[in-house]
């Protein structure tokens, strides 16, 4: 059976978002034993040293943007393979970061209409960050595409399964008016 990237990434969405739902009706769910649990006190995340040079801007640090929907329509390996085995790890570390891509979307000049945004990305062989590329996209203005830019800076990308990788990755934006 075929599995392209977007089957992938569509299919590791779906998980996600289903994991996200049933934590909200858990939280919410009224305890038949009592009171509900007090809350566990924050942890801070442990220290990195591959903290990000900047922080995001605000848009990429906002609350997704459910008026649009961000979905993988592509992703080429460099050099290959291009099967979905090589894919998924990359796949699987831009998935939990759809909610920061969707809240670039309040950066477009005209929400009301769809369109696609194309990065190349070069991920280093021990994994991490990667070296963000060449964005393509007919969205404006300047400020959502360096949003989106600065979302795929800030992903620490698992290990490739064939040492550095050069990635062209690609994503629709449809907005809910589009759909």
């Amino acid at each position: 059976m075929r599995h392209d990237a977007r089957s992938i990434g569509g299919l590791l969405g779906l998980l996600l978002l289903a994991g996200c739902e049933r934590a909200a009706v858990e939280r919410s769910a009224p305890s038949a034993s009592g009171p509900p649990p007090a809350a566990a006190p924050p942890q801070a995340a442990p220290p990195s040293s591959l903290a990000p040079a900047s922080a995001p801007p605000a848009s990429a640090q906002a609350p997704p943007d459910a008026s649009v929907t961000v979905d993988n329509i592509g992703m080429h390996i460099g050099g290959g393979p291009n099967d979905a085995v090589t894919k998924a790890p990359i796949a699987a570390s831009v998935a939990p970061h759809l909610g920061e891509l969707r809240a670039c979307w309040g950066q477009v000049a005209d929400p009301s209409r769809a369109g696609d945004f194309g990065v190349d990305l070069l991920i280093p062989a021990a994994g991490g960050r990667a070296a963000v590329s060449h964005p393509r996209t007919r969205l404006g203005p300047d400020a959502f595409r360096d949003c989106v830019v600065a979302v795929f800076a800030g992903i620490d990308f698992a290990q490739p399964r064939t040492g550095r990788t050069t990635v062209s990755y690609a994503l629709r934006f449809t907005p809910a008016v589009a759909r």
